[in-house]
């Protein structure tokens, strides 16, 4: 094996109530697609659904690979990653790779972990592909741009790498993962999920994106996206797709070619998760409505957050609220489902706000019957506006990357 894969668990302790369907692991296909097209032998560990991981893991070892590469988000995950880490340097020799949105995002904090060698930072295709090609040669990484490393007791930062061409990249390796593991209910429709933008060009204080994405927002073209349907339809009988978007609808004009193709081609063929912002969906008229519900659209998800005005500006979402009940009654004459979301939590956040949001939920529910609402807790990740706001008011910044495994 030349480059093994790991994604890490995202809990601790035992799952209450958990779902059986496992989301597929997006980022580790995407880094592992060129190197797979270029010869390389990949192998991906996936902890959720592999009970022997750590056998599997040692197994693998035994082959010498060049790197063993490890996604990780902020929380529990770091747990995991950890534990990889540890058992990848306490059996080989091989160099240790971290990427993900907190790798990112704390990149010098992250290699002062003994079990870390390199950073990836935001987008890995082709800098985690020129990096195993380094390692692989025994060449130094000086010139690998998007990295950060370690060189003896320091601690050195690439330059970064400029964005990736998205629809120059190849179509996902999906033989490198048993695909029927991977499938996310949605509306009792198994679907899988299939990524076709990233990013996001608001500048939502709560949000990820903008740090790792700066605020920009890219997509695969309509051609590009439906060839890419095509391709999991024909090869694996594919009945429903969730798109992994952050902002499925940020170019109105593109994801109704997309489902036009759909309408055209696949009939049966159902889809959820469409990401969409309040204001987006409020300009959306009657004839592009009736165009997603002929598309099979199971439910389409609008992130609301408060129902406090105040609020909504403090995090700067930049939507009206006072259209949200205009919109969910138009809404609610058409088959999908919608799904709120709700953030709770805010700093600067009072009881009065958590009233109006609570108020706003349950009128939402009342008036479409197809309306659900999810509330989530804020949780201040690293490089987002509000997360400063949090240690201006006393958060403190856990020092090392161990004190980020309960984070949340």
């Amino acid at each position: 094996m030349d480059i093994i894969l790991i994604q890490p668990k995202s809990f601790l302790g035992r799952r209450v109530n958990a779902s059986t369907y496992i989301p597929l692991p997006q980022g580790l296909l995407t880094i592992a697609t060129p190197l797979d097209l270029a010869g390389y032998k990949v192998h991906i560990i996936d902890q959720r659904i592999d009970d022997n991981w750590e056998t599997t893991l040692l197994n693998d070892l035994k082959t010498k690979p060049i790197c063993v590469g490890v996604t990780v988000m902020t929380g529990p995950q770091i747990y995991w990653a950890l534990k990889a880490s540890e058992l990848v340097k306490n059996n080989s020799s091989a160099t240790v790779v971290w990427g993900g949105v907190h790798a990112t995002l704390t990149a010098d904090q992250t290699l002062k972990n003994q079990y870390i060698d390199i950073v990836v930072r935001e987008e890995g295709e082709e800098t985690f592909k020129e990096t195993v090609e380094a390692l692989a040669a025994s060449k130094g990484l000086k010139g690998i741009k998007g990295i950060t490393y370690k060189d003896g007791l320091n601690v050195i930062t690439n330059d970064p790498r400029l964005y990736i061409d998205l629809n120059k990249q190849p179509l996902p390796s999906y033989h490198l993962v048993d695909l029927k593991k991977y499938f996310i209910l949605i509306g009792n429709k198994l679907c899988l999920p299939i990524e076709s933008s990233r990013g996001c060009s608001f500048k939502c204080g709560f949000c990820y994106n903008n740090s790792f994405h700066h605020n920009r927002w890219r997509c695969f073209t309509p051609e590009y996206m439906l060839e890419h349907i095509d391709y999991v339809v024909k090869k694996y009988s594919i009945k429903g797709l969730s798109f992994t978007d952050d902002n499925f609808f940020s170019n109105p004009e593109r994801s109704q070619q997309i489902l036009e193709g759909i309408v055209k081609k696949y009939p049966d063929l159902v889809w959820g998760k469409g990401d969409i912002r309040l204001d987006a969906l409020d300009r959306l008229d009657n004839d592009y409505l009736k165009l997603i519900e002929k598309s099979n659209c199971i439910n389409l998800v609008v992130g609301i957050e408060s129902g406090s005005q105040r609020v909504a500006d403090i995090i700067r979402k930049e939507i009206d609220l006072s259209r949200a009940t205009e919109i969910n009654r138009r809404l609610a004459n058409y088959k999908m489902a919608l799904s709120y979301l709700f953030l709770t939590g805010i700093p600067d956040e009072s009881i009065t706000d958590l009233a109006k949001s609570a108020a706003l939920m349950f009128q939402l529910l009342k008036e479409n019957q197809k309306a659900v609402a999810q509330i989530q807790i804020f949780i201040p990740y690293p490089g987002t506006e509000l997360y400063q706001r949090t240690v201006e008011l006393g958060f403190r910044y856990p020092n090392k990357l161990e004190d980020w495994i309960p984070f949340g």
